[in-house]
Protein backbone atom coordinates (compact mmCIF):
# COMPACT_ATOMS: atom_id res chain seq x y z
CA UNK A 1 0.00 0.00 0.00
CA UNK A 2 1.29 3.04 -0.92
CA UNK A 3 2.02 5.95 1.48
CA UNK A 4 -0.42 8.34 -0.90
CA UNK A 5 -3.16 5.63 -0.03
CA UNK A 6 -2.57 5.27 3.75
CA UNK A 7 -3.40 9.20 3.52
CA UNK A 8 -6.78 8.67 1.58
CA UNK A 9 -7.52 5.97 4.16
CA UNK A 10 -6.88 8.16 7.42
CA UNK A 11 -9.15 11.60 5.55
CA UNK A 12 -11.55 8.86 4.94
CA UNK A 13 -11.86 7.40 8.30
CA UNK A 14 -11.62 10.94 10.26
CA UNK A 15 -14.79 12.32 7.93
CA UNK A 16 -16.55 9.33 8.73
CA UNK A 17 -16.13 9.53 12.49
CA UNK A 18 -16.70 13.61 11.95
CA UNK A 19 -19.95 12.78 10.04
CA UNK A 20 -20.76 9.99 12.95
CA UNK A 21 -20.27 13.01 15.32
CA UNK A 22 -22.58 15.35 13.71
CA UNK A 23 -25.56 12.61 13.74
CA UNK A 24 -25.01 11.65 17.47
CA UNK A 25 -23.90 8.32 16.67
CA UNK A 26 -20.83 8.87 19.34
CA UNK A 27 -19.58 5.43 19.82
CA UNK A 28 -18.59 4.83 16.19
CA UNK A 29 -17.07 8.11 15.72
CA UNK A 30 -14.51 7.39 18.74
CA UNK A 31 -13.67 4.31 16.97
CA UNK A 32 -13.70 5.46 13.51
CA UNK A 33 -11.50 8.34 15.10
CA UNK A 34 -9.17 5.36 16.64
CA UNK A 35 -9.05 3.91 13.62
CA UNK A 36 -7.71 6.28 11.65
CA UNK A 37 -5.01 6.62 13.86
CA UNK A 38 -3.53 3.35 12.09
CA UNK A 39 -2.87 4.43 8.82
CA UNK A 40 -1.04 7.59 10.42
CA UNK A 41 0.85 4.92 12.44
CA UNK A 42 1.50 3.02 9.42
CA UNK A 43 3.00 6.08 7.09
CA UNK A 44 5.68 7.14 9.56
CA UNK A 45 6.67 3.33 10.07
CA UNK A 46 5.74 0.53 7.32
CA UNK A 47 4.32 -2.33 8.48
CA UNK A 48 6.99 -4.65 6.19
CA UNK A 49 10.15 -3.02 8.02
CA UNK A 50 8.44 -3.97 11.13
CA UNK A 51 7.88 -7.13 9.99
CA UNK A 52 11.37 -7.48 8.60
CA UNK A 53 13.21 -6.22 11.85
CA UNK A 54 11.40 -8.81 13.81
CA UNK A 55 12.20 -11.57 11.60
CA UNK A 56 15.63 -10.45 12.13
CA UNK A 57 15.99 -10.58 15.39
CA UNK A 58 15.20 -14.34 15.28
CA UNK A 59 17.49 -14.73 12.29
CA UNK A 60 15.03 -15.80 9.89
CA UNK A 61 16.50 -14.89 6.54
CA UNK A 62 14.18 -16.45 4.32
CA UNK A 63 11.71 -14.57 6.07
CA UNK A 64 13.44 -11.32 5.95
CA UNK A 65 13.64 -11.72 2.13
CA UNK A 66 9.81 -12.40 2.05
CA UNK A 67 9.10 -8.92 3.67
CA UNK A 68 11.34 -6.91 1.29
CA UNK A 69 9.81 -8.27 -1.83
CA UNK A 70 6.84 -7.13 -0.26
CA UNK A 71 8.06 -3.34 -0.98
CA UNK A 72 7.54 -3.63 -4.49
CA UNK A 73 8.49 0.24 -4.68
CA UNK A 74 10.38 2.05 -2.58
CA UNK A 75 10.23 5.70 -3.21
CA UNK A 76 6.45 5.33 -3.25
CA UNK A 77 6.00 3.32 -0.63
CA UNK A 78 8.52 4.72 2.09
CA UNK A 79 9.53 7.70 3.70
CA UNK A 80 13.26 8.84 3.07
CA UNK A 81 14.14 7.34 6.79
CA UNK A 82 12.41 3.89 5.63
CA UNK A 83 14.43 3.65 2.52
CA UNK A 84 17.88 4.29 4.52
CA UNK A 85 16.34 1.25 6.46
CA UNK A 86 15.25 -0.55 3.79
CA UNK A 87 18.57 -0.33 1.88
CA UNK A 88 19.94 -1.38 5.65
CA UNK A 89 17.77 -4.43 5.76
CA UNK A 90 18.87 -5.52 2.02
CA UNK A 91 22.64 -4.98 3.06
CA UNK A 92 22.02 -7.17 6.05
CA UNK A 93 20.57 -9.76 3.59
CA UNK A 94 23.48 -10.18 1.36
CA UNK A 95 26.20 -10.27 3.56
CA UNK A 96 26.30 -13.70 3.71
CA UNK A 97 25.63 -14.31 0.27
CA UNK A 98 27.00 -11.72 -1.56
CA UNK A 99 29.07 -8.80 -0.20
CA UNK A 100 29.74 -6.94 -3.22
CA UNK A 101 25.42 -6.40 -3.20
CA UNK A 102 25.55 -5.82 0.28
CA UNK A 103 28.22 -3.18 -0.28
CA UNK A 104 26.05 -1.36 -2.53
CA UNK A 105 23.00 -1.55 -0.29
CA UNK A 106 24.95 -0.48 2.62
CA UNK A 107 26.38 2.40 1.06
CA UNK A 108 22.80 3.51 -0.59
CA UNK A 109 21.57 3.29 3.57
CA UNK A 110 24.17 5.57 4.65
CA UNK A 111 23.78 7.83 2.05
CA UNK A 112 20.11 7.89 2.76
CA UNK A 113 20.46 8.75 6.12
CA UNK A 114 21.15 5.94 9.11
CA UNK A 115 19.79 7.58 12.63
CA UNK A 116 20.78 5.37 15.03
CA UNK A 117 24.76 5.08 15.53
CA UNK A 118 24.87 0.97 16.09
CA UNK A 119 23.02 0.74 12.63
CA UNK A 120 25.73 3.03 11.11
CA UNK A 121 28.21 1.10 13.03
CA UNK A 122 26.92 -2.14 11.03
CA UNK A 123 26.88 -0.47 8.13
CA UNK A 124 30.46 0.64 8.07
CA UNK A 125 31.56 -2.19 9.30
CA UNK A 126 29.73 -4.20 6.51
CA UNK A 127 31.63 -1.70 4.24
CA UNK A 128 35.21 -2.31 5.62
CA UNK A 129 34.91 -6.04 5.31
CA UNK A 130 34.13 -5.52 1.59
CA UNK A 131 37.02 -3.19 1.30
CA UNK A 132 39.08 -5.62 2.44
CA UNK A 133 37.66 -8.15 0.08
CA UNK A 134 38.47 -5.97 -2.86
CA UNK A 135 41.89 -5.08 -1.93
CA UNK A 136 41.46 -1.94 -0.25
CA UNK A 137 43.24 -2.23 2.98
CA UNK A 138 43.65 1.19 3.55
CA UNK A 139 39.61 2.48 3.51
CA UNK A 140 38.71 -0.63 5.11
CA UNK A 141 41.08 0.51 8.07
CA UNK A 142 39.50 3.65 7.42
CA UNK A 143 35.99 2.40 8.00
CA UNK A 144 36.83 0.13 10.44
CA UNK A 145 38.01 3.07 12.90
CA UNK A 146 34.32 4.75 12.15
CA UNK A 147 32.81 1.90 13.16
CA UNK A 148 34.86 1.41 15.81
CA UNK A 149 33.95 5.31 16.69
CA UNK A 150 29.55 4.60 16.27
CA UNK A 151 29.88 1.54 18.81
CA UNK A 152 28.89 3.02 21.74
CA UNK A 153 27.98 -0.39 23.27
CA UNK A 154 30.33 -2.37 22.40
CA UNK A 155 28.64 -4.78 20.44
CA UNK A 156 30.40 -5.14 17.88
CA UNK A 157 33.73 -4.70 19.38
CA UNK A 158 34.81 -8.68 18.86
CA UNK A 159 34.19 -8.33 15.32
CA UNK A 160 35.94 -5.59 14.98
CA UNK A 161 38.82 -6.96 16.58
CA UNK A 162 38.72 -10.38 13.97
CA UNK A 163 38.68 -8.25 11.13
CA UNK A 164 41.77 -6.21 12.26
CA UNK A 165 43.66 -10.11 12.79
CA UNK A 166 42.63 -10.86 9.09
CA UNK A 167 44.17 -7.13 8.01
CA UNK A 168 47.26 -8.12 9.76
CA UNK A 169 47.26 -11.89 8.00
CA UNK A 170 47.25 -9.67 4.35
CA UNK A 171 49.65 -7.71 5.22
CA UNK A 172 51.68 -10.20 6.22
CA UNK A 173 51.12 -11.90 3.17
CA UNK A 174 51.56 -9.60 0.89
CA UNK A 175 54.73 -7.93 1.77
CA UNK A 176 57.93 -9.12 -0.48
CA UNK A 177 60.49 -10.69 1.09
CA UNK A 178 63.19 -7.85 1.48
CA UNK A 179 65.90 -10.95 1.57
CA UNK A 180 64.16 -12.93 -1.91
CA UNK A 181 66.03 -12.74 -5.37
CA UNK A 182 63.92 -11.44 -7.92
Amino acid sequence: MSKYSKIGLFLFLLLTSIFSFFHKNYIYGYILLLLSLVPVFLIFRNEFLLLAFLKIRKKDTKGLKKYLEYVKSPKLQLTKNQMAYYYFLNGILYSEKNIFQSEHYMQKALDSGLKFKQNIAIAKLNLAIAALSKGNKKRAEFLLLEAKKMDISGLLHDQIQIIKIQMKRIGNINRPDPYGRK
